[in-house]
């Protein structure tokens, strides 16, 4: 098995690369972020973990085809080809509409409830009301909005899509209005689709991610009680569980 950065075939196949130029050269740097911002670096080396997760993969399914059929395979992932592959649903899109998605400003979101907006606190919550028609009087009820319900500038998908630069600020000026606490009392009560956006010190202090173990504890040889990222899977009969440092 071989990571590569470029793939196995092509006049590059043979050049070094780093995760920096596999999110650069995938085109994952210019499709995140606003239209007038420059091309953006993911803050984790993701091209890096997704080369690294292909391989597994890629190694996992030559396995399983050795046991069944008995014939071995050579196993290639790159940092070019992952990346790609975790976009595949908007690169295939762009393909198949034959222009490119462009970023997206977020006064001028598709879908003014599947955005994130701040609160007076400064912590942001993310709202996830895809099917936005099915919750829109549940959400202006919440928001007590309700002169919105039947405004004839959102009275639906499409009439809130374009005229999102006019409810995105309305959206904006509510949430600034309460602290992040009070509007997730207020969501969870109405029973709609949204979550707190985290910073990397707040996943320590989210139940969920405490709950599963997502960040588990580890008692490190040499540091002590740490705490750490856990597994993203459970097995019920072969529970996961950090038992080792990393090698040095």
């Amino acid at each position: 098995a071989t990571a590569s950065s470029w793939g196995p075939e092509g006049p590059e196949s043979n050049r070094r690369g780093y995760d920096y130029l596999g999110q650069a050269r995938s085109g994952f740097m210019s499709a995140v972020g606003e239209p007038d911002m420059p091309p953006l670096l993911a803050a984790s080396p993701i091209a890096d973990q997704m080369g690294a997760i292909m391989l597994a993969y890629g190694i996992l399914a030559a396995l399983f085809a050795r046991d069944r059929f008995g014939v071995g395979k050579e196993v290639n992932a790159s940092l070019l080809g992952s990346m790609i592959w975790l976009q595949c649903l908007s690169i295939n899109t762009s393909l198949l509409a034959g222009w490119e998605m462009p970023r997206q400003a977020k006064s001028q979101v598709w879908n003014p409830v599947y955005c994130h907006y701040k609160c007076s606190d400064g912590k942001w919550i993310a709202l996830g009301l895809l099917q936005s028609d099915r919750y829109w009087a549940d959400f202006c009820k919440a928001m007590e909005l309700e002169k919105l319900e039947n405004d004839p500038r959102f009275e639906n998908l499409v009439q809130r899509a374009i005229n999102s630069k006019e409810l995105v600020p309305i959206l904006e000026s509510r949430f600034a209005s309460k602290p992040s606490d009070e509007w997730v009392e207020v969501l969870q009560q109405a029973e709609l689709l949204f979550c707190r956006v985290n910073s990397i010190s707040d996943l320590i202090n989210d139940p969920q991610v405490t709950a599963n173990d997502y960040i588990t504890e580890y008692d490190h040889p040499a540091l002590g009680k740490v705490n750490m990222v856990g597994f993203p899977i459970h097995m019920s009969e072969t529970p996961l569980s950090v038992r080792m440092p990393a090698p040095e």
